[in-house]
C-alpha cells in the first residue's frame, strides 16, 4: 500500500551537488521600438542614410523593454538593446513570440507579457575582466490585461490576486486612476532621467515610447520636469 513517507533515499548533497540556479519569470508589460542602423567599427549603431550607405550595410536595430508589475518590487525596465538580423533576435526572442501568436512584433507593443532572462549565447568580460555570458528575453506567456497579468504573477507565487473593492462613484472622475498610475510610473521615469544622466530632453526621448509612463503623465508638461528634477535631487 502506498504511504506518503518521505523518500529517505534521496541525498541532499547529491541534490546540492547537481543543482542550478532556475530562471527569474518577469511579467509586466512590452515596449518595443526599431530603426535602421549601420555598423561602424568604433562607433557601434549609426542611423542608417541611404544617401551614405548602401542598402547591403542596413541592419535594424531592436529596443525591447519589459516594464515590470509594481507587485514585483523591480523599479527599472528590463531592456535588451540587439540587432534584428542577429542570433539573439532571430534565433530566441523572436520565435518566443511568434510561439505566443505574435506574427507582426508591432502586436507585442503594449501586451502584458511573463519573461525569463536566458542565455543568448554571447560572451562579455565585466569591469573585472571576468567572463560573463550575456542574457536575452525569452517570452512564455501573454495575458490581456494587467489585471490577468498581475494574477498569473501572484499565482507563480503560490498567492491569490487581491480583490479589488467594487467601483464607487468619484468626484473628481478618473483623478484617482491617474494618480495611481503616476505613482507606478515615477520609479521608471527615475531610471530613464539616471541613464540619461539626469539630462531632460534625452529622459523626455527616453520616456516617450514608455506606455507605461505616456499613460500617467505629459512628458512635455511641467510635473515631469519637476519629476526629472527630483530625480536628480535624490541621485546626488
Amino acid at each position: 500500500m502506498a504511504t506518503n513517507a518521505p523518500d529517505i533515499t534521496i541525498d541532499p548533497l547529491d541534490a546540492a551537488s547537481s543543482a542550478t540556479l532556475a530562471p527569474r519569470s518577469y511579467y509586466g508589460q512590452i515596449e518595443i521600438d526599431a530603426w535602421f542602423c549601420v555598423l561602424e567599427r568604433g562607433k557601434g549603431k549609426v542611423i542608417y542614410d541611404p544617401q551614405q550607405h548602401s542598402a547591403d550595410q542596413r541592419r535594424t536595430a531592436i529596443k525591447i523593454s519589459l516594464l515590470p508589475l509594481p507587485e514585483q518590487n523591480v523599479q527599472f525596465p528590463l531592456e535588451r538593446e540587439m540587432i534584428a538580423e542577429s542570433r539573439e533576435w532571430a534565433g530566441i526572442v523572436l520565435p518566443s513570440l511568434k510561439a505566443l501568436g505574435i506574427n507582426n512584433v508591432r502586436e507585442a507593443n503594449g501586451k502584458w507579457a511573463k519573461m525569463q532572462q536566458v542565455p543568448s549565447g554571447r560572451k562579455y568580460r565585466n569591469a573585472k575582466g571576468e567572463e560573463k555570458e550575456a542574457t536575452t528575453f525569452k517570452f512564455l506567456a501573454l495575458y490581456p490585461d494587467e489585471a490577468a497579468c498581475q494574477a498569473a504573477y501572484m499565482a507563480d507565487r503560490g498567492q491569490e490576486p487581491e480583490r479589488q473593492p467594487a467601483a464607487t462613484p468619484c468626484p473628481n472622475g478618473s483623478n484617482g486612476d491617474k494618480a495611481r498610475k503616476l505613482e507606478v510610473a515615477k520609479p521608471f521615469i527615475a531610471a530613464f532621467a539616471k541613464q540619461c544622466g539626469y539630462d531632460l530632453e534625452c529622459t523626455k526621448a527616453a520616456c516617450r515610447t514608455q506606455r507605461i509612463i505616456t499613460d500617467a503623465i505629459d512628458v512635455e508638461s511641467p510635473e515631469f520636469a519637476a519629476l526629472v528634477a527630483a530625480a536628480l535631487a535624490g541621485g546626488k
